[in-house]
């Protein structure tokens, strides 16, 4: 019980709160705002963006689930389904934010 559930919760409290303590203490500039897909310069911009997103969130994924489902559960399959789950969630979620965000810059004046 310790392992499968109290350690990936307090783990996860730890993590936010000491995220939240942090953003209270020095918050974050307001972004610009942001602006249509108008131009190949801005699905250029935009596809960058997503990338880099995209990446840097599927990485961060597979540690969280190697270090929760492989090294403290012990479930040795966690790691190959979550890698391959996700590149299909992203294969479906990227071409459509991407085709919904161009369509929406040619819709707005």
């Amino acid at each position: 019980m310790l392992r499968g559930i109290v350690a990936p919760v307090l783990a996860g409290f730890v993590f936010c709160s000491t995220a939240a303590l942090y953003s209270a203490r020095r918050p974050a500039a307001r972004p610009p705002a942001s602006r249509a897909v108008r131009s190949l310069a801005d699905l250029g911009r935009l596809l960058r963006y997503i990338a880099v997103t995209a990446i840097g969130g599927y990485v961060i994924l597979l540690a969280i689930v190697l270090v929760f489902g492989v090294l403290i559960i012990g479930e040795m399959g966690a790691l190959w389904s979550a890698a391959l789950g996700t590149l299909f969630l992203l294969a479906v979620a990227i071409p459509a934010f991407v085709l919904l965000s161009w369509a929406f810059g040619r819709r707005l004046p």
